[in-house]
């Protein structure tokens, strides 16, 4: 077969405007023109490539349905793919800097969204880990599994490597938990790789997307940039309370089939709260979620 003719599969490593980086079924990384003004590619897409005579490079034809996506909205409210075909979302805090427990909260609505995993990653235990103790006590009573490491003495990445065996698993945190050194730590050649795998064909560094890296031939992980704000979109009715698990389980409970859970009479989800049933500052998430979401519907 000439190179002209040359084609096949990949997934998408990087994606950047027009262009791609795509790691073909050997495990060699390429960039990719893409083919057609509508495709619209994101770290993860499972893609048919193929070199064109009219092309300098390989080019992407076309890429196979998500079976999930990770999306954020943007300031106008809009849908922005973040990465798709995930296993697991790893949500990465540490003590310093302090962890915004209301995006903690967001990533993990976004999982429940999204139907997959969440996980929550403590990095840094060594700078002393007790005031996070209330908020990870609550976390690990609604059943958000939580991992304790320290990437700079690798106490940890072993077990973590473990329990990402088989799946692709996306980390998201805020800027400065030490996210990229854990991605490092589990992929020693993401450092090195960093340079070249996110330059475009213009020779322009694209830090800015998300990156994937194979683990082994069954196992992945993505690096997402750090980020100030998340938050789901909000695809289905009710897109807030799903988000959270102990709201909706409350829900149920609720005089109105319709309620918001913010003043409304007989509802389960504020009774819960005034209980302590339900965590105040979970609710105050939701809260902020829920009236985001109104902004944007208004």
């Amino acid at each position: 077969m000439v190179a002209e003719q040359a084609q096949g599969s990949g997934v998408v490593l990087a994606s950047y405007g027009r262009g791609a980086l795509v790691q073909d079924v050997d495990g060699e990384a390429m960039h990719c023109g893409l083919i057609g003004r509508k495709l619209r590619l994101v770290c993860g897409d499972r893609v048919r490539w193929q070199h064109l005579p009219e092309a300098d490079g390989p080019s992407v034809l076309s890429a196979e349905p998500r079976r999930n996506v990770i999306e954020r909205i943007d300031a106008r409210g809009r849908p922005e793919a973040v990465a798709a075909n995930i296993d697991r979302l790893a949500i990465v805090i540490a003590p310093e800097p302090a962890p915004d427990w209301f995006l903690v909260d967001r990533y993990w609505a976004g999982a429940r969204h999204a139907d997959i995993e969440a996980l929550l990653l403590i990095n840094k235990c060594d700078l002393g880990r007790d005031a996070l103790e209330p908020q990870l006590a609550i976390y690990r009573d609604l059943g958000l599994p939580c991992r304790e490491l320290v990437c700079r003495t690798g106490d940890g990445i072993a077990e973590l490597h473990g329990l990402l065996a088989g799946s692709v698993t996306l980390f998201v945190g805020q800027s400065g938990v030490g996210k990229s050194s854990i991605v490092n730590a589990l992929a020693p050649e993401a450092a090195a790789q960093t340079a070249e795998l996110t330059r475009d064909a213009e020779g322009r560094h694209t830090t800015t997307t998300a990156r994937r890296y194979r683990l082994d031939a069954e196992t992945a992980i993505i690096d997402a940039p750090g980020v100030r704000d998340f938050a789901p979109p909000a695809h289905i009715v009710r897109a807030a309370e799903r988000g959270f698990i102990e709201i909706h389980a409350a829900s149920v409970r609720c005089r109105f089939n319709d309620c918001r859970h913010f003043d409304e009479p007989g509802c389960g989800v504020r009774a819960d709260v005034e209980a302590l049933r339900i965590a105040p500052r979970r609710y105050e998430s939701y809260r902020r979620l829920a009236r985001l979401y109104e902004g944007f519907a208004g």
